[in-house]
């Protein structure tokens, strides 16, 4: 098979996200246990809002921290919410090997705080052709027109392109559109996955 594209997930696969370096200050500030801090983000939505662009990110600054009681500035946040950020080198280094013989894509939950720090802080992503995301679209993964956005996007058919991400459902709803997927495990075998369905690394 002749692949022209691949399309990878940001967190958990080019990017990792360390939520504890979030949570531990919150935890601090506000004299509260993470489990119940975690409890009340996810009971919210406010996150899930925030990655559909329905929120605007000083909106969500002040609802999250309505929420949670928190005395941080609006810069202040900012920082700390991007610091849960960083390059997994462990799988970013096949960028520039494969950026020239393929097109590539990222397709990202995400928000437009995240997406913009990634995009200015490390410079290997200047290698991505296009980015679809959730915030941009109004779509989450694995709803599947995120995925036909992604394709109309980069002007590619799904049976020419590799679709790689970390979370299981993902992975299926790809393949459910005609992609071939790789469910990412960890870095230093993305090179053989790869390797494994036809793609020249």
């Amino acid at each position: 098979m002749s692949f022209k594209a691949i399309i990878f997930d940001l967190g958990g696969v080019l990017v990792r996200r360390d939520l504890q370096r979030i949570l531990q200050p919150i935890a601090r500030q506000t004299h509260k246990p993470i489990q119940q801090l975690t409890h009340a983000v996810e009971a919210s939505m406010l996150v899930e809002r925030f990655e559909l662009g329905q929120l605007q990110p000083r909106r969500f600054h002040a609802q999250l921290s309505a929420e949670l009681g928190l005395a941080w500035s609006y810069d202040e946040f900012v920082s700390v919410w991007n610091s849960i950020l960083s390059e997994n080198t462990d799988a970013t280094w096949l960028l520039e090997r494969l950026r020239t013989r393929y097109r590539l894509l990222v397709l990202s939950n995400t928000n437009i705080l995240h997406d913009e720090y990634i995009r200015r802080t490390w410079p290997v992503f200047h290698y991505i052709h296009h980015w679809i995301t959730s915030y941009q679209t109004g779509y989450r993964k694995p709803e599947l027109q995120i995925y036909q956005l992604a394709l109309r996007e980069a002007d590619i058919p799904p049976e020419s392109t590799v679709y790689v991400d970390d979370i299981k459902e993902c992975v299926m709803a790809a393949r459910q559109l005609g992609l071939t997927a790789v469910h990412f495990t960890q870095g230093l075998r993305l090179e053989e996955e790869l390797r494994s369905v036809g793609l020249h690394v």
